[in-house]
């Protein structure tokens, strides 16, 4: 995976469960993470948590999704 084709993307995501998750998301360099989000190509998305655990999660349990700078993580 290219550091010049593909960019990490800091999230917190909300699922159905009430599970929230923080972490970084990959999306492409030329696209935004709306785009990858509504790709109904891919049912699933990885996100790596901060402990560097991968969780493969499908987009229909997701009920939200904030793109934060990795600073804002830390509060």
């Amino acid at each position: 995976m290219s550091n010049l084709t593909r960019k990490d993307v800091h999230v917190i995501i909300y699922l159905i469960d009430t599970t929230i998750l923080k972490g970084t998301v990959v999306v492409d360099r030329n696209l935004r993470l709306s785009d990858m989000l509504n790709n109904h190509n891919k049912t699933f998305i990885v996100l790596t948590d901060y402990q560097s655990t991968h969780h493969i999660l499908n987009k229909r349990h997701i009920v939200k999704v904030i793109e934060v700078d990795s600073l804002e993580l830390e509060e």
